[in-house]
């Protein structure tokens, strides 16, 4: 197993661009071609990341996306869809499936969420993981009453001989937007009545640096997973892969993937049903 991993910071990019980057490194970290990676980005306009398995028009409002400009990118993960805007910090631990990342899923998130757990207590915030939504939680006290609130969201996924868990890290948000943007901004969340009572940022606690808040993530995961890292560069082949993906996560029939198999799978179901007996 290597603990010499390669580090990635390609700072703010196109949405549907960081979908087709983080699976050609994962492809090419499966089939032994580059180091396994910590990759870190932002978008530089807002998108909603869809899970794999989800339907868009169960999960978002669609045309307000398009009246607004507003990016629906399906990933090649799985877990639950994500508002997400430049005010955040994204990543992809994207490891060897026979690596350091362990083969059970649940332990897979325990030891990498446990990477942004220890930058948070770097920051002198004290989080926790929370593992029924495979989130990290940040405790606050407020009015008489102490709650999590959720600081991080994260998804996982394997393929090609890799595995991946990507998540976000809040510096500030936009929670008027996601509510508009989302048709249950709460589901991912402990039973609140507003996503701002479920969740919490950087901002809050009074932390603004991102310099300091990426050093800290990196040196977290590093800790969690007992490598180092080196700052690295994207191969060509790694940009030319990128780039021949990105037009699948811009077509129609991949972002409405599960939409357009949910309907077909209605259709024929409806054409074989028996037809309705006579009076």
């Amino acid at each position: 197993m290597s603990t010499n991993w390669r580090f990635l910071d390609v700072d703010t990019i196109d949405g549907f661009y960081s979908t087709a980057l983080f699976e050609s490194i994962a492809g090419h970290v499966g089939s032994n071609s580059v180091p396994e990676t910590i990759l870190f980005w932002r978008v530089h306009s807002p998108v909603v990341y869809l899970g794999y398995h989800q339907c868009v028009m169960d999960e978002i409002n669609a045309d307000f996306c398009s009246q607004n400009n507003i990016g629906i990118v399906r990933r090649i993960l799985g877990g639950g869809c994500g508002f997400c805007d430049e005010n955040q910090v994204l990543y992809s631990v994207i490891g060897k499936e026979d690596g350091i990342i362990p083969n059970d899923i649940q332990a897979a998130y325990t030891k990498v969420l446990r990477g942004v757990v220890n930058a948070l207590f770097a920051l002198g915030i004290e989080g926790e993981i929370e593992y029924e939504r495979n989130a990290v939680l940040v405790h606050v006290f407020k009015y008489g009453v102490l709650s999590g609130r959720k600081i991080s969201g994260n998804a996982q996924g394997r393929f090609s001989g890799a595995v991946l868990i990507n998540g976000s890290l809040l510096l500030d948000f936009d929670f008027e937007l996601m509510d508009r943007v989302l048709k249950n901004p709460t589901k991912n969340l402990r039973p609140v009545a507003h996503a701002k009572d479920g969740m919490i940022t950087l901002k809050e606690m009074g932390i603004t640096d991102i310099g300091i808040v990426k050093n800290a993530l990196r040196q977290g995961f590093e800790k969690a997973l007992g490598i180092s890292s080196q700052d690295g560069t994207l191969t060509l082949r790694e940009a030319d892969t990128a780039n021949q993906l990105l037009d699948k996560y811009h077509r129609h029939d991949w972002i409405y993937r599960m939409d357009i198999k949910r309907t077909l799978r209605k259709l024929r179901k409806s054409s074989s049903a028996p037809p309705p007996q006579q009076a």
